[in-house]
């Protein structure tokens, strides 16, 4: 019967805790569709999933044009402020699980950050024991790469990156709609100032 209890109280704990998850997770998405600027956007993600889930880190990586490097857009630790001042970036396929799973378009997880050879062992980044890269898929291209690090060791569970990629998706999906939102508008500008030059 103790058994049987403590089964139920860690389950009942585990149910809790990936509720808590989902809805973080759901907050983040409904307030990152929200924004139509792209920097905002990115800013006020990896800020909102830091606060949220209590990580050491957050940071959205953006692929460059030639879709050789992840270039680091937007970060929620003094570390990462310091990587973007720094311009960071990582080659995709070659630095850090950020490149693998860029590269990959798949998740690419450490739970032991010193066992694990991907593992890119970032100075500005001292504390961190856990990361998870998800990638950022939209329309079935990667984008960006969504990085989590957190001070625990063992942070992440199958059940947490599922639930990030899903976040992961819906923040790629945003991302593409605020830079098209951004293209248009150039787009009206331009129209206008040509029909402000013809009259």
């Amino acid at each position: 019967v103790t058994n049987l209890e403590q089964s139920v109280r860690e389950r009942t704990n585990d149910l809790s805790l990936r509720t808590s998850h989902l809805q973080a997770a759901a907050q983040v998405a409904r307030q990152a569709a929200a924004i139509k600027d792209p920097v905002e956007l990115v800013n006020d993600a990896v800020h909102l999933i830091s606060d949220q889930f209590g990580f050491y880190h957050a940071g959205i990586f953006l692929l460059d044009k030639n879709e050789n490097n992840a270039v680091l857009l937007a970060a929620s630790s003094e570390g990462g402020q310091r990587m973007l001042a720094r311009g960071h970036r990582l080659r995709v396929g070659e630095q850090g699980l950020v490149g693998s799973a860029a590269a990959q378009k798949r998740p690419r997880i450490a739970l032991d950050t010193g066992a694990d050879a991907a593992y890119f062992d970032n100075p500005d980044l001292p504390a961190t024991r856990s990361e998870a890269a998800l990638p950022l898929i939209a329309r079935g291209k990667v984008i960006g790469v969504l990085d989590i690090q957190s001070d625990n060791p063992q942070a992440f569970t199958q059940e947490d990156v599922e639930i990030f990629q899903t976040l992961a998706d819906q923040l790629a999906l945003a991302i593409e709609s605020a830079r098209l939102f951004s293209e248009l508008g150039a787009i009206v500008q331009q129209l206008e100032q040509a029909s402000l030059k013809r009259t």
